[in-house]
């Protein structure tokens, strides 16, 4: 692919950041005080990995300080080791000599983006000349080709269990740490950056451009249009609601309602009081930026959505209550000697020696606070009518138990993608935040089970989508919310689905094959035409002078619609249809995953299959489990004045 000459440098020199070594010593105490902790108080510390995977990653992080150390490169090794445990909630943050630094020195890439096809899309930037364009596609980011950098940054992202599907989004979007784990984990791995170098290109183009830009402060980072949720948004301004007819679309993008709090269920009865003055059949509640917080906006939505009394959780479940000198270096909101001095009668002890904590029966069961006692409905205006949620990887913690309880209970059906987080219920409880004395990395600790009271989920997993709608560049692209508009009607699949993808494939074909080389990631881009009949396809390839390639296959969908047969020079392959709609404007999606073998490593696949009018895009990207999915390759087509349109 060629790439111009770099069009702009105008990153001004920041103030070097100062390393901080620690001695071997010093070091070895504090991952010594970080073992002691975890293995004393983390109920989740064994749930989805051995203990031979958790020592191993002992192992790993004590190896690394049989010599001095550095504060970054420890803080480093530590948040790979947490990661290793598959919880959410923990995690580890930065000093606050370094969080200060962060604080008041322009480190943030200069822009927003999202992982959508495999690909880094520009989401938003900040105005600085020759900044890529919202909607254009990043290729290396300081010397470093964007799929290395991201699956080099991938494993220390923290997600519950085997819900890998999260890392993707949080790469982009963590309101947690600093605003995403792109910019938490960069430098980390490779240093405070002075610039940021960059080469993008649009989509399809074949030419790239280079650019340098100057880091921006954190405070101007958050000012930047988000890929999802606003940075630290809380319940009470993080909540919209809109009428339209007979449907009513409730988004709330988080139950965070510790920092200003609002009484949940008074604050969500006017809505609800204005469905059932409107006489509104059909609630769709959007949750997909929600990746949790407090127990009692839960609660509140149990009232307006239930029709009987409620347990939201079963009793919380401690691995221990009483933590010997641990208190020492721990902070923890609320009353510390109800935090690390509870009476011992409240607790029952199970049978493998933990600790279950009593309800309160004095607990009122109108108090949003008390997940653990029955609730009562709000009958006046509790709302009967159908109820849509739409979800995301970017739910966990107390928004996938919610989204678990109001699919059990409530007969939700679930559009989008399937959650992250754990609808048996997280570890989390009180968070305690451990200080390493020497280093000053803070460790977020958990302290408690919170179970969900479900009888059915899948364990190790979110909850899965009913019906799955992906995000896609098309949808992207044209500003179309597709989980939305598929969420109002429902549309069933085409009743002859074979005939319509025919018709959406039907003509001539050109464009450009745009790949990413299996060696060094870099990217290739090839002249192609395509022809089809029917659900035949032939390609041709042009692979420079005199060097063409051509390619036949064959598509045939299976009569329940669940499977694509792909027939090809190659043998055959079949993968499962995971999504088949054809869109308002005339045009079709087709999303199919299964597996494949990559470099001889075992992968899974997903294909994207969008057209629009003249336009199509045929899009293949793989992961591994612990990574997000990168783009293999893609067909950018015009389809040839003349030939059959499906939308004519």
């Amino acid at each position: 692919m060629a790439t111009p000459a770099m069009a702009q440098v105008v990153a001004p020199p920041a103030t070097a950041y100062a390393p901080m070594m620690l001695s071997v010593a010093a070091a070895r105490a504090d991952v010594a005080l970080l073992r002691r902790a975890l293995e004393t108080i983390h109920p989740g510390l064994y749930r989805y990995q051995s203990k031979a995977t958790i020592d191993a990653a002992f192992a790993r992080l004590e190896r690394a300080t049989e010599q001095p150390i550095e504060a970054l490169a420890l803080h480093r090794e530590i948040a790979l080791m947490l990661a290793t445990i598959h919880c959410d909630h923990t995690k580890a943050e930065l000093p606050e000599r370094l969080a200060d630094y962060r604080r008041t020195h322009p480190t943030h890439l200069p822009l927003r983006f999202r992982l959508i096809e495999g690909r880094m899309i520009v989401t938003a930037n900040d105005g600085q000349p020759g900044a890529p364009p919202v909607g254009t596609e990043l290729l290396r980011i300081n010397d470093m080709a964007v799929p290395a950098l991201l699956l080099k940054l991938a494993p220390a992202v923290a997600y519950d269990g085997d819900t890998d599907q999260a890392i993707a989004v949080k790469l982009a979007d963590d309101s947690d740490l600093t605003g995403d784990d792109f910019n938490e984990y960069y430098p980390l791995f490779f240093g405070f950056p002075d610039r940021w170098t960059l080469v993008w290109k649009a989509i399809g183009a074949r030419v790239s451009n280079t650019v340098a830009l100057a880091p921006i402060a954190f405070d101007r980072w958050i000012r930047l249009d988000p890929p999802g949720a606003r940075y630290r948004s809380e319940f009470y301004n993080g909540i919209t609601w809109r009428l339209a007819g007979k449907v009513a679309r409730l988004r709330i993008d988080t139950f965070v309602n510790y920092r200003n709090p609002v009484q949940p269920t008074a604050f969500l009865g006017g809505f609800f009081r204005a469905l059932r003055a409107a006489g509104t059949d059909h609630l769709i509640l959007d949750l997909r930026n929600n990746g949790g917080g407090s127990d009692n906006v839960s609660v509140a939505l149990g009232r307006y959505l239930f029709d009987r009394p409620f347990l939201w959780s079963k009793p919380v479940r401690y691995k221990a209550i009483r933590y010997g000198d641990l208190p020492d270096h721990i902070e923890s909101w609320g009353n510390r000697n109800a935090v690390f001095n509870p009476p011992m009668a409240a607790f029952d002890r199970t049978p493998d020696g933990w600790f279950d904590r009593r309800p309160d029966p004095a607990a009122d069961e109108t108090d949003d606070d008390v997940s653990t006692i029955a609730h009562l409905p709000a009958a006046a205006d509790r709302f009967a009518g159908k109820l849509t949620i739409l979800t995301g990887p970017d739910n966990g913690s107390g928004a996938t138990r919610t989204i678990a309880q109001l699919k059990e209970r409530r007969g939700a059906v679930l559009v989008g993608e399937d959650t992250s987080g754990s609808a048996e219920g997280p570890t989390a409880g009180h968070i305690f935040l451990l200080t390493l004395p020497n280093s000053g990395i803070k460790v977020r600790v958990p302290n408690a089970w919170n179970r969900t009271n479900i009888a059915n989920f899948v364990a190790r997993r979110g909850v899965a989508a009913d019906r799955i709608v992906v995000p896609t560049l098309a949808d992207f692209q044209a500003g179309r919310d597709s989980a939305l508009e598929i969420a109002r009607t429902m549309p069933p699949p085409p009743v002859d689905a074979a005939a319509v993808l025919a018709a959406a494939l039907a003509g001539n074909w050109t464009g450009a094959l745009d790949y990413r080389d299996y060696g060094n990631d870099g990217r290739v881009v090839l002249p192609t035409v395509l022809e089809t009949q029917g659900l035949s396809l032939a390609w041709t390839f042009d692979d420079g002078p005199g060097k063409t390639v051509r390619s036949a296959e064959r598509w045939a969908l299976s009569g329940d619609l669940k499977t694509l047969t792909l027939a090809s020079g190659d043998g055959l392959s079949t993968a499962r249809i995971v999504q088949l709609d054809a869109t308002p404007a005339g045009g079709l999606t087709l999303v199919m995953e299964g597996s494949a073998r990559e470099n001889g490593r075992a992968v899974m696949s997903r294909t994207i299959l969008t057209q629009a009018g003249d336009r199509l895009r045929l899009t293949e990207m793989t992961r591994a489990t612990g990574e997000p999915f990168l783009m293999r390759h893609s067909y950018e087509l015009a389809r040839q004045p003349g030939r059959p349109s499906a939308t004519k």
